[in-house]
């Protein structure tokens, strides 16, 4: 955002559209502050009843009235609000995510500031508890932490009962809350509130910034998440870095690009200077997720403390889309007479307040290296297609927020759906609903493919799926072959291979492929009937449809023997995977004793080059395991699988790691990584089994 500059011919250049006829008012510093000051008011006044209320305003809901209301008509585009929602909705009996939080009652309502009339605080958006954080007792005169500690044990109290002993605003919120505040449940049940025991929170500090990285294992990566989101007894001696430790946890999942889990803790942060910044980006994501009462809320409070362009843009934006045209107008007036330099943003905003419609010319004008967060917000409510140009703005803590903006053009909702896939913040269901509704216009399957092969980044990714998903040949399975071996060669094998499946069982519906996959005119039904195998391993009565489907039926035993327990060896040998035979023993699935000398005689022995992990941190793994620290073993496998592919790493330093999680208490974590091991190698399996430069 760039600061305030003035330029007292700021008006007469300026091509927005907007009437600035108040510019007068401004001759003077003191008179200025004075109007704008009078502007917050005013903007408080226009408020409509629902809002002020504190009823969610929905940002496209604003039923259109005469001009001479002074009300804006803001198109409603019920069709794509329906698409994204549907697809974003949670199906086939998926459990939602709760994440409910205990926290510091708002600074609005520090004893600092008695007087002053106050919106409604967000409610519709994160279910927010009134209770706040532990404090320091003035009682005993005992840090939160330790009392956390010596009374949850005895009197079987909850963290929550601990934390909920005292109210106090969030400007008077002490070190002791500030490290504890999180989201009150994350939805792993094995998870407790002392995972931090035994670790220092420096150690903590320095753990988080190492792993906050990208890890091989989604599982890892989703409980490493809960980990670092969760509510839970700070670390010893948090008080001594309280800031550092929540700065480095709301790091980590800005790097996952978790926003809602960092929309729980921001909005936890006290107000003071220092969290500014995440002060401003809870503003912006409220915004892109059209909960505009409670980011107008956070900006009512600051454009009374603050010149800030930025809370004053907000302003505007506020103004607009809760209906407020005069107020909107004002502060728009107010922003250029102070010298605000920003033609795209006064140029949206008189397309919203005049309810234009951008033209063909209007997009082309538009410079996508010029955009910042405002003008993404304003793209968003003008129903402007935002270009994937866009996205590059936005920093990666938006990524779940990203998903959920309306008018995304098609190249940006598909490139962020399948970042918001490969992070795990949505289902493979949902991907493939978001890109079918990105548009109707579908390359040739044989062009996607070509400019998939050796490339595999987000957008032809995505263009070679939605290619493949609307092509009608007969043989089109032959082509789903080619590409997933190119995502896997790629290293999408993983996220892309569910989507791919869905594609082959949506094909048998079609007489004509399910009768080639029978009698196997194409000679690519034992791939597909492998894909399937790993993808869904108890699914036999579709794979058992498939010409050639021995070694896909073994390859679903294998998969189904780590819920079951156990795996015979002929599997094993059938499909030479003696190699994963590490991984299967940590993961608690017995093997038939077999005599292992006859086999060696009989099978051929060949050397597997595999990586090794890190000596020393994969030590540090065990250790902590052993010691029964919890959220130091996660973030510490999080780290120590962050660069080497599973199917490339060495399966006894995996079964290492896959013995730690269990003593930590996380046996379906463990046992889902291992499933993950064996899916990787499975799939390169597959990969070798589809020819290079050929249909199958």
């Amino acid at each position: 955002m760039k600061r305030c500059q003035n330029k007292p011919d700021m008006l007469r250049q300026s091509g927005s559209g907007l009437s600035y006829s108040r510019l007068a008012l401004f001759n003077r510093p003191r008179l200025a502050v004075s109007v704008l000051i009078a502007s917050v008011w005013l903007g408080a006044g226009l408020l409509p009843a629902g809002a002020q209320q504190g009823e969610p305003v929905n940002l496209l809901s604003i039923a259109p009235t005469p001009a001479d209301r002074g009300k804006i008509a803001v198109n409603s585009p019920l069709n794509i609000d329906q698409a994204i929602d549907k697809a974003l909705a949670v199906e086939d009996g998926e459990q939602p995510k709760t994440n409910p939080i205990i926290i510091a009652e708002p600074a609005d309502q520090a004893l600092d500031m008695p007087t002053e009339p106050q919106a409604a605080e967000p409610q519709a958006t994160e279910s927010l508890a009134t209770e706040s954080l532990a404090t320091e007792p003035a009682e005993t005169g005992l840090p939160a932490a330790a009392n956390a500690s010596q009374i949850a044990p005895n009197n079987g109290l909850g963290t929550n009962d601990v934390y909920s002993s005292a109210k106090i605003g969030r400007r008077n919120i002490s070190d002791v809350g500030l490290a504890a505040i999180g989201v009150g449940d994350t939805g792993n049940s094995q998870l407790d509130s002392l995972i931090w025991r035994g670790t220092s929170a420096r150690d903590a500090v320095f753990l988080l910034q190492k792993s906050a990285i990208a890890s091989q294992s989604k599982a890892i990566a989703e409980l490493a998440y809960e980990v670092v989101a969760r509510q839970s007894v700070p670390p010893s001696g948090a008080n001594n870095v309280a800031a550092d430790l929540v700065e480095a946890r709301l790091a980590f999942l800005a790097n996952g690009g978790r926003s809602s889990d960092l929309a729980l803790l921001a909005v936890q942060l006290p107000e003071a200077e220092k969290w500014a910044d995440w002060r401003r980006w809870l503003t912006e994501h409220y915004l892109m997720i059209r909960d505009d009462v409670a980011a107008c809320s956070i900006v009512s409070r600051q454009i009374t403390q603050t010149m800030d362009p930025f809370w004053h843009k907000s302003n505007v934006i506020c103004q607009a889309v809760q209906g407020k045209t005069g107020g909107a107008r004002f502060a728009a007036d107010i922003l250029a007479a102070n010298g605000v330099d920003d033609p795209i943003f006064f140029g949206l905003v008189n397309e919203v307040l005049n309810n234009n419609l951008a033209t063909p010319a209007d997009l082309a004008k538009l410079d996508p290296a010029k955009l910042d967060s405002a003008h993404i917000v304003l793209m968003d409510v003008a129903n402007r297609p935002i270009p994937l140009e866009g996205l590059a703005v936005l920093p990666k803590q938006m990524a779940e927020t990203v998903i959920k903006l309306k008018f995304l053009g098609p190249d940006a909702r598909m490139v962020s759906t399948f970042d918001g896939l490969n992070r795990g913040l949505i289902t493979h269901r949902q991907a493939g609903k978001l890109w079918r509704s990105a548009g109707q216009e579908n390359n040739d399957p044989q062009l996607a493919l070509a400019q998939l092969d050796g490339r595999g980044d987000a957008l032809t990714t995505a263009l070679a799926w939605r290619a493949l998903d609307a092509d009608t040949q007969t043989d089109r399975l032959a082509l789903v072959a080619k590409a997933i071996k190119a995502e896997i060669n790629g290293g999408n094998g993983a996220v892309m291979l569910p989507l791919y499946a869905e594609l082959v069982r949506n094909a048998l519906a079609d007489e004509s492929v399910a009768a080639n996959m029978r009698f196997d005119d194409l000679d690519v039904a034992p791939k597909m009937a492998f894909l399937l195998a790993i993808n869904q391993p108890n699914d036999t009565t579709t794979l058992a449809a498939f010409a050639g489907n021995g070694e896909a039926l073994k390859a679903a035993e294998l998969l189904r023997g780590l819920s079951g327990d156990a795996v015979d060896t002929n599997v094993i040998s059938t499909l030479n995977m003696w190699h994963i035979l590490p991984v299967l023993e940590a993961a608690g699935v017995a093997v038939d004793e077999q005599d292992w000398l006859d086999l060696v005689k009989n099978a051929p022995v060949s050397g597997q080059g595999f990586a090794g992990l890190p000596p020393l941190l994969l030590k540090a793994v065990t250790a902590a395991a052993e010691a029964r620290h919890v959220a130091e073993t996660v973030l510490l496998a999080n780290w120590l699988l962050h660069d080497v592919g599973l199917e490339k790493t060495n399966p006894a330093d995996l079964a290492a790691v896959i013995r730690a999680l269990d003593m930590i208490g996380q046996g379906d974590v463990a046992k889902a990584f291992a499933h993950e091991i064996i899916a990787a190698h499975l799939m390169q399996r597959l990969a070798a089994m589809i020819p290079d430069g050929t249909q199958s």
